[in-house]
């Protein structure tokens, strides 16, 4: 008796710690028809970890993350409409309520400290989001021969709710930097603040979130010196290509290079893929293009690759958002373009992608060679 009594009370402990490394987000939420597919998204690597679907107005998934706390989204998509919420939680046990209208600001979500903080930075920001949206959605609306001068306002005014949105972020770094929301916002924010008050911030940090990852991409900011702009000198790494061969952007020094930061689901990256072929064939002899994915995720890199078929060298080091690379050449959004002249230098810079944009400026600064 006593051994079964036991032998009880240890699968009982044993079972506790095992549901202690494990999340579980169970949620309530009300206007979803039942079979409706929810996914949970890591962000970091960009991929869904888990998905469920919803029944009776319940929702749940269960798994196990890393040792510090993660981004993720849960999200789902009916109709033509996009809902979905963010999570910043470890492993523990999160209760989420609320209506198909709450999405994705004003659902309850409770169960971790590190949510709290989360929601604290959602509250102060979720109204101008709102707001924001809406002007979107009108601006996309205008027609006629007024529609200018009102997209103008619009826009505006848009300008005005991400000057006090990104204020409002500042001053929580500034009262929360010790919290894994305060150093992730602190990152996405590293260049709006001065590089030495980054440095103070830093210096700061208790031990126990000096230690993080969210901490250590800081210090690689802070480590990696000045973001390169048009008229530096190229700053030379090295990755993978995707039969795992190390290779350095040195290599093509002495051609034209064309710098690709991409990712693999980004829409204008992959809607720039025919142009990029159009210029490596045509300008071969006089021109290297070489991509660089921001993927975290290998998995995903590789699945661009098949998908695109790249004729030139496509390269990936693991590090996602938060590589020295990356933020050396100051990748805030994708696709960004760098144009690096025979010699070494930056030549020209840009994000974004246009149908042929990229053609157009590789002919501009080829032309100057005459």
């Amino acid at each position: 008796m006593k051994n079964a009594l036991l032998t009880l009370f240890l699968g009982m402990c044993i079972h506790t710690a095992v549901s202690a490394q494990q999340y579980a987000i169970n949620a309530q939420i009300t206007g979803f028809k039942n079979g409706t597919k929810f996914y949970l998204n890591d962000v970091n690597l960009d991929i869904n970890i888990d998905s469920a679907e919803i029944k009776n107005d319940h929702l749940s998934f269960k798994g196990k993350l890393g040792a510090e706390p993660q981004s993720l989204w849960v999200t789902t998509v009916v109709g033509q409409n996009y809902y979905y919420f963010t999570l910043l939680i470890g492993n523990e046990k999160i209760d989420v309520k609320g209506d198909i209208g709450d999405f994705p600001f004003d659902l309850k979500i409770t169960g971790s400290k590190t949510q709290d903080v989360h929601n604290k930075m959602i509250g102060l920001t979720k109204e101008g989001y709102k707001e924001r949206n809406k002007l979107v959605a009108a601006y996309q609306l205008l027609s006629g021969d007024s529609a200018k001068s009102k997209g103008k306002a619009i826009w505006k005014r848009i300008a005005k709710i991400d000057s006090v949105d990104k204020f409002q972020r500042m001053n929580f770094v500034r009262h929360n930097l010790n919290s894994y929301e305060g150093l992730d916002a602190l990152f996405y924010l590293k260049n709006d603040f001065p590089k030495d008050t980054i440095g103070k911030f830093y210096d700061a940090l208790n031990p126990a979130f000096k230690n993080t990852g969210y901490a250590k991409r800081i210090k690689t900011f802070l480590a990696v010196g000045n973001i390169l702009e048009t008229g530096d000198s190229f700053w030379d790494f090295s990755a993978f290509d995707k039969d795992g061969k190390k290779h350095l952007l040195s290599e093509h020094k002495g051609k034209y290079i064309l710098l690709d930061f991409s990712t693999a689901y980004c829409g204008p990256c992959i809607e720039s893929v025919p142009e990029l072929k159009k210029i490596s064939k045509a300008y071969s002899k006089e021109l290297s293009i070489v991509s660089f994915s921001g993927d975290a995720g290998k998995e995903s890199w590789l699945k661009g690759i098949n998908r695109d078929q790249p004729q030139w060298l496509s390269l990936w080091d693991g590090k996602g958002f938060y590589g020295e690379t990356i933020i050396k050449y100051g990748i805030t959004g994708y696709p960004t373009f760098l144009l690096i002249d025979p010699k070494g230098k930056i030549v020209s810079k840009w994000s974004g992608y246009y149908n042929g944009a990229v053609l157009k400026e590789v002919q501009t600064q080829l032309a100057k060679r005459q």
